[in-house]
């Protein structure tokens, strides 16, 4: 344990320290900052956003008024269960419900205190989702949602500092956190006394090592997320004795562009396109789901696969995606004026495909297919478009433990005093492997985590200065010249 030493000087305090500058970080930052508390975020990277901003923006929250409008009917129950299903029961119950609960909340919080504009989107592109309820920016990305929290960051006194890692916890014998140790660019590492400290840098994702050590389901999946997702909390957790769990868990992704870190959206998917392996044949229900279809592309000759689809998906989900439409295209889609010029572009056997398409295109007359699909948003036509993809691993979902108020855990079940973590420095909802993500989860638990990590260390810091002021004698005024002298 980082018992700061007697005598430790203390360059700086702040009531609440943040480590980490992804969405859960400014999250608890914004939520924490109602109280006029001295506020600090503190991100390793150059560039805050993390994980968020590499997203495709989509929130799972149930009960909202975007959902009203639509006519969807919805709760909190409905999402928990749907969660529990997909993962078996895996996670926490009590942590599921807590952010299942108060993810409607959170979409009003982020429109109303952050100015960040979600519409429902009108698709289910997981069928985990018993209901229209996965919410995003216009431009189905999450870098509106960093931009808008970052550009009311001096507004509300909130202090960031990029390229500057936290190094170290500090704690008291008891093992309460005091404070941190940082390293500002060109400056000796400094010590930060911190009243109550949030870690939200991430998973470990990015740690070759750590991935092996706890997650070896994901060993061999290539990398696309962000890169300081390298498991400082599992590390700053270990020193202070706080439990962990699901560490075995994690998030991948099975439409990443071959070459890039490009996420292909799975609405590409969820409107008719298809799946082929290098021999030109389709050899699962695409619809599955982008997490479930992941091991169905690694059996797969050099574990790649090829998502065809036409003109009519190509301007679908151009219309309502910018990032598809500004990145993806530009930069690795492939274009065929008939099916068997898109098969020589990817040197696939242009007979094989063409014979693919023509029984795609009869199993959608015919409502079903071999493999159990059964939508498929029409029969597919020239002109064509491709893209050669491989599953690629975006987030681990295990971590520390914590309880429904953030505040992390020992492996007693105790608190430790001051600490709090969310997003991918906290147990996920998925279960053991990479089968139990639900599209949604992922932001649902950055954001979720970090508004409530936020809220609890605000009240807890106000509460106890409530409680401190009122526990001060007033000063006497006898003898002092006050009223009664008077008299």
């Amino acid at each position: 344990m980082a018992v700061a030493p007697i005598g430790l000087r203390w360059h700086e305090e702040v009531d609440i320290g943040i480590a980490g500058a992804g969405g859960c970080g400014l999250v608890a930052a914004h939520a924490a900052a109602d109280g006029s508390l001295k506020i600090a975020v503190w991100e390793r990277s150059d560039a805050a956003g993390g994980n968020t901003t590499l997203s495709c923006g989509m929130i799972a929250a149930a009960g909202t008024a975007q959902q009203r409008a639509a006519g969807v009917v919805d709760v909190g129950e409905d999402l928990a269960r749907d969660i529990l299903l997909r993962n078996g029961g895996h996670s926490d119950a009590a942590l599921t419900r807590r952010l299942c609960e108060s993810s409607a909340s959170l979409v009003e919080w982020l429109g109303d205190r952050c100015g960040i504009a979600l519409e429902l989107v009108p698709s289910v592109y997981d069928p985990g989702h018993s209901r229209l309820r996965l919410h995003a920016p216009a431009a189905r990305s999450g870098r509106p949602l960093v931009q808008a929290l970052l550009r009311s960051l001096d507004r509300r006194g909130i202090t960031l500092r990029l390229a500057t890692p936290v190094l170290q916890l500090w704690t008291d014998a008891a093992g309460a956190v005091l404070g941190v140790q940082v390293k500002r660019p060109r400056k000796a590492p400094s010590n930060v006394r911190c009243h109550k400290l949030i870690l939200a840098t991430g998973g470990f994702s990015a740690s070759s090592v750590s991935v092996a050590q706890h997650c070896r389901a994901a060993v061999g999946l290539r990398y696309a997320g962000h890169p300081g997702s390298s498991g400082d909390a599992l590390v700053w957790g270990a020193d202070v004795g706080a439990a962990t769990r699901d560490l075995d868990a994690y998030d991948a992704h099975a439409s990443v562009a071959v070459g890039s870190n490009l996420l292909i959206p799975w609405m590409v998917m969820g409107a008719g396109a298809l799946f082929v392996n290098q021999r030109g044949e389709r050899f699962a229900d695409e619809t599955c789901g982008p997490t479930a279809m992941v091991p169905y592309v690694l059996a797969q000759p050099g574990r790649v696969a090829y998502e065809v689809f036409d003109a009519r998906i190509f301007k679908a989900v151009a219309a309502v995606d910018a990032r598809f439409a500004n990145e993806v295209v530009p930069r690795v889609l492939r274009r065929a004026d008939d099916v068997e010029s898109l098969a020589k572009q990817f040197q696939i056997d242009p007979p094989t495909l063409a014979q693919t398409v023509a029984a795609y295109n009869a199993a959608v007359a015919g409502g079903s297919d071999v493999f159990g699909r059964t939508v498929f948003g029409g029969p597919l036509s020239a002109p064509f478009y491709g893209v050669r993809v491989a599953p690629a691993l975006l987030e681990t979902q295990g971590g520390l433990v914590i309880d429904p108020s953030a505040r992390v855990l020992r492996a007693a079940g105790t608190v430790i005093p001051n600490l709090y973590a969310g997003g991918g420095a906290a147990v996920g909802l998925s279960a053991p492997g990479g089968s139990g993500s639900l599209l949604g989860n992922g932001l649902l638990c950055a954001l979720g985590w970090g508004k409530i990590a936020g809220e609890q260390a605000e009240h807890e810091i106000l509460t106890a200065r409530a409680a401190c002021a009122s526990a001060t004698p007033t000063p006497s005024t006898e003898g002092e010249g006050g009223p009664d002298a008077l008299t």
